[in-house]
């Protein structure tokens, strides 16, 4: 393995780039992975490895579940820390992204489609990835959100579960036109909604939309729903979390279709 230990190497300036800046990573098509349970992850879903950087000269590469990467170099610790996370990181690949089209999913009878309406937080958005991978889902969108896919905090939040979903990034009018023409029921997540979570039939083919926070989903989604829904509160406050509140949505969804094991 070749040694970069320099901070003005060339390969080097580049990883710090995909790194830090999003907009490079939309520019290159590419994306740095951290930590060998998450590129194993990134493998097994048929992710396209660029090259590997290691901190360790002893670094098994069998450890990985696809070592046909040529492209290997030895990292100094220092240099490595700058470009991680995690300080316990050893091993990061350089990953080329995925396109991902939506007129070509395979969608089932009951197929429950997530969409996020301008998300910010690549931290929520982590934890929403991972949520809907848990319990079984495939398919998100994702509307006129200004966070990449490929933050690396999304990657690291999600635990990898990124890699493992279809996400498709549209514009508000194409998602709900795509919804129509398949007959989805559209349902959107609203505070002041009168309806309450558990009178919504998440049983049959259905699109949620969740909006952000701080100001909830636009008035075009709004206006092309079949109905929206809020999940009852008794406390003083009257907002959750938005990674929290679309697990509860999820696994209310999940409940009503028998799809998990109450024992």
């Amino acid at each position: 393995m070749k040694l970069i230990s320099s901070k003005h190497n060339e390969t080097y300036k580049f990883l710090v780039k995909i790194s830090k800046k999003s907009n490079a990573r939309k520019k290159n098509q590419k994306f740095i992975v951290e930590g060998l349970k998450e590129i194993n992850i990134c493998i097994n879903s048929s992710y396209e490895i660029d090259s590997f950087y290691v901190s360790n000269k002893n670094f098994d590469f069998k450890d990985l579940n696809n070592n046909n990467c040529e492209k290997k170099f030895l990292l100094s610790q220092d240099l490595m820390k700058t470009i991680t996370y995690r300080s316990t990181s050893k091993i990061v690949a350089l990953v080329n992204r995925k396109e991902f089209d939506i007129n070509k999913v395979k969608l089932s009878e009951n197929e429950l489609l997530l969409i996020l309406d301008k998300p910010e937080k690549p931290g929520n958005i982590g934890a929403i990835f991972r949520t809907f991978n848990a319990f079984g889902f495939k398919n998100i969108i994702i509307s006129e959100s200004s966070t990449e896919i490929y933050n690396p905090n999304i990657i690291r939040s999600s635990l990898g579960a990124v890699f493992c979903l279809n996400i498709f990034e549209l514009d508000k009018e194409n998602i709900i036109s795509f919804l129509k023409e398949r007959h989805f029921n559209i349902y959107g997540s609203l505070i002041k909604s009168k309806n309450i979570i558990q009178e919504i039939n998440f049983k049959k083919r259905c699109a949620i939309l969740m909006g952000t926070e701080s100001s909830s989903i636009n008035d075009f989604f709004l206006k092309n729903s079949h109905s929206n829904f809020k999940i009852p509160m008794d406390g003083d406050v009257d907002s959750l979390n938005l990674s929290v509140s679309t697990a509860i949505i999820l696994y209310e969804a999940m409940n009503q279709r028998k799809s998990i094991n109450f024992i």
